[in-house]
């Protein structure tokens, strides 16, 4: 019998296609959080909204994450300023700082906070980071758009060269608009990782679809790191690695390799899906059972292998398991959610698969 697997991405908001697609040629499906729109709906295809603002403060987070647009560059210099000039609260004066520390890791002490203003804060961290890969992307394309002259704009912006045509005027300038919209240090390790999976945490530990996944899967490592520090101040031992797959990478949003892969490996893919459920359904993971596991997982990295010739680029996938402990759990403990009576809950086992 044929058992669907099925995962949730995290930390991330509506992730680019591409985040997902290494994950797709192994799961069935694949959820990811949206953020609620202005109407209060939910997003579409597999993302959708785990939880709820009151109107208030949905009035409020949106007012805000509109203002969030005109300060871009700001937010990038790490001088974003207040975006909350029209409103008096504390909480909501506090939009600005709550942006800071995305990128810096400062921690702040703040007062006794509500259940909607939790979740408020939340999800504007995520919108910030949202907003901060959308323009990251857009900078990557904008270097690619100009790469065949990119030679030529280097050389005028150093001040080489005394002639200089109009047209490549025109280019220098476009570079270095490009050039001081990217962040200092480039590249997205200037966000608050911690911080983000911790907002993320917020929503996940609220969310009454969440025990439907018996997989997270994830693109990053520092999650890995925080969930495996969670799971050993609870249970005083580190997780389990069951195992690790290669599997081919692609560019752009092609699904071609995608539905190839999946057919040719089939069968493989739907044994080492039975068993990797059959583990997330338990509180302990004998050694016949991992065994079995490690046994599958090397039968479909050699049914990859066609997949990975001709110099095709591949991705590691690695399987954590949190034996005896489901995800929610783990995110209590990295986010100080209130936690429900574990002794009452079923025996389970978390499961992780990260991109390394």
């Amino acid at each position: 019998m044929k058992q669907s697997l099925t995962a949730l991405f995290s930390p991330e908001t509506n992730p680019h296609p591409a985040d997902l697609q290494p994950f797709r040629l192994l799961c069935d499906a694949i959820f990811f959080y949206t953020l609620p729109d202005k109407t209060g709906q939910q997003g579409v295809g597999t993302g959708y909204t785990p939880v709820s603002l009151s109107a208030e403060e949905q009035a409020r987070f949106h007012s805000l994450a509109q203002e969030l647009k005109g300060h871009e560059a700001e937010f990038h210099s790490g001088l974003l300023a207040s975006l909350s000039v029209e409103y008096v609260d504390r909480d909501e004066a506090s939009a600005g700082s709550l942006a800071s520390r995305l990128r810096s890791g400062k921690k702040a002490s703040p007062p006794q906070k509500t259940e909607d203003e939790i979740l408020w804060q939340a999800m504007l961290i995520l919108k910030l980071a949202e907003m901060f890969r959308e323009e990251e992307r857009e900078i990557a394309q904008g270097f690619l758009a100009i790469s065949g002259k990119e030679a030529e704009l280097f050389a005028a912006l150093r001040g080489e060269g005394a002639e200089e045509d109009e047209g490549d005027e025109e280019g220098a300038r476009a570079l270095r608009e490009v050039a001081a919209a990217r962040p200092p240090g480039g590249g997205p390790t200037t966000i608050n990782r911690p911080l983000l999976a911790k907002a993320w945490g917020r929503l996940y530990t609220r969310d009454p679809r969440a025990a439907e996944f018996p997989l997270l899967v994830s693109t990053r490592e520092e999650l890995t790191n925080l969930l495996a520090e969670a799971y050993e101040t609870l249970t005083g031992r580190p997780p389990r690695k069951l195992v690790s797959l290669s599997l081919p990478a692609q560019n752009g949003e092609d699904d071609t390799l995608v539905a190839e892969f999946r057919a040719a490996t089939r069968a493989y893919r739907e044994h080492f899906s039975r068993l990797l459920l059959g583990i997330a359904a338990g509180g302990t993971i004998s050694a016949e059972r991992l065994a079995e596991l490690l046994e599958a997982g090397n039968d479909l990295n050699r049914a990859a292998l066609p997949f990975l010739k001709d110099g095709r680029s591949e991705k590691a996938l690695h399987f954590y398991a949190y034996e005896g402990a489901a995800l929610r759990d783990l995110f209590v403990g990295l986010t100080g959610a209130p936690s429900a009576e574990r002794e009452n809950a079923p025996a389970v086992t978390g499961l992780l698969a990260a991109l390394g």
